[in-house]
């Protein structure tokens, strides 16, 4: 028994030290927020909650291989079922070449972009707290303020190529949006899905100097095959449009200030081609920021509008909206006021005021609130 426990153990330890050749990092973070509103109730939630593994190593021929797990929690003991990131597991290979992924991996457009509505304190409506509070959004499709499908973790396969002369560029590929963390692995069993099919996304970047000022420009396209019947209930076959969007931003650093600009066009990749009246979605973003030591002062605006085409504006689960409505502007606007500090020791702390407004493109509903809110957070990374 004995010598068979010695065996058991050699064998274990040699497939360990087999494997386990890669250097391995661990980290995470952790983050809460408080909230009070004016026409919305307030309340404490949390978010982007989360843990990273890694790991990377070089092989004998002089390339980078490595990889990352991440995993969003939403609460204590609950995985978050969101297919965007960061709930993610990718590897890449780095080469002179370039660099490329495979797996649940940020795609060469949302990688490429300025985030500029990221930029004020409390992530501006990059992160969306606001939204945690205010559900009265009616002009998104996907992600809000954002290009279709921004930071989605489909499965997929991205490639860069190395900076040249300021340079970069970048082109992923998606064999099916519906390979994503929520579900499970495995793809989507449904012949009508929510999402698009394959997708393709192009991006390039020049970053340069000049006058004492840093700045960045960048561009993206998105292209893919038609999205599935989406909607509830019994519903005729439909033709649907195919996947096209264009973004592009630029953001500029002079001294202490930063000022960004973000604009967005869906088209009417969310529509039927079939459809009498056909979608519409697009939007922009302008922020600035001040940075003074550990303090950091930041202002956002940022509006969306959509139009629901005639499919959408009939089957649509989400809203009251009837085919009558086809063709009306959906509108949504914020107003954000940020301030930061940062403690250090990983420590974080922000203050954000966002005042927002929302219309479903007719003055004869009162339906449309239009909250204030005021959010408090405070993270700890590690």
């Amino acid at each position: 028994m004995n010598k068979f426990l010695i065996t058991l153990v050699a064998v274990f330890s040699f497939a360990v030290a087999g494997i386990a050749n890669a250097e391995m990092t661990m980290s995470g973070s952790m983050m809460h927020v408080a909230a009070m509103g004016d026409k919305v109730d307030g309340g404490i939630s949390s978010k982007f909650n989360r843990m990273t593994f890694g790991a990377n190593t070089t092989t004998d021929n002089g390339w980078t291989v490595g990889g990352s797990f991440s995993m969003e929690y939403t609460s204590v003991g609950s995985g978050s079922n969101s297919p965007y990131l960061p709930t993610s597991n990718s590897m890449y290979v780095q080469t002179d070449m370039g660099t490329g992924a495979i797996g649940q991996t940020a795609d060469s457009v949302t990688a490429l972009i300025p985030r500029i509505g990221a930029m004020t304190p409390g992530a501006g409506h990059d992160a969306g707290y606001q939204f945690l509070i205010d559900g009265g959004l009616g002009a998104s499709n996907g992600v809000s303020f954002a290009e279709a499908y921004y930071a989605m973790a489909a499965s997929k396969i991205d490639i860069r190529l190395p900076s040249v002369n300021g340079f970069s560029m970048g082109v992923s590929y998606t064999p099916s949006a519906e390979f994503t963390p929520d579900q499970g692995g495995a793809r989507a069993q449904s012949a009508n899905p929510a999402r698009h099919g394959e997708m393709v996304h192009a991006g390039i970047q020049y970053a340069g100097e000049a006058d004492g000022m840093s700045y960045t420009i960048a561009v993206g396209s998105i292209t893919g095959n038609a999205q599935g019947n989406s909607a509830t209930g019994t519903l005729a076959t439909f033709t649907n449009n195919d996947l096209n969007a264009v973004t592009g931003a630029v953001k500029v650093v002079s001294g202490n200030f930063t000022v960004g600009a973000h604009w967005y066009n869906n088209g009417d990749s969310y529509g039927a081609s079939a459809d009498a009246v056909q979608a519409k979605d697009d939007g922009y973003t302008v922020a600035v920021e001040y940075a003074m030591g550990n303090i950091t002062l930041g202002a956002l605006f940022a509006h969306q509008e959509l139009v629901y085409g005639t499919r959408a504006a009939t089957h649509h689960s989400a809203t009251t909206i009837t085919a009558t409505n086809a063709g009306q502007v959906y509108e949504d606007s914020v107003t954000i006021l940020g301030i930061g500090y940062n403690m250090g020791g990983g420590v974080n702390t922000f203050v954000q005021y966002n005042q927002m407004s929302h219309t479903d493109g007719t003055h004869v509903t009162t339906t449309d609130v239009d909250p204030s809110v005021l959010i408090a957070g405070i993270s700890l990374g590690f």
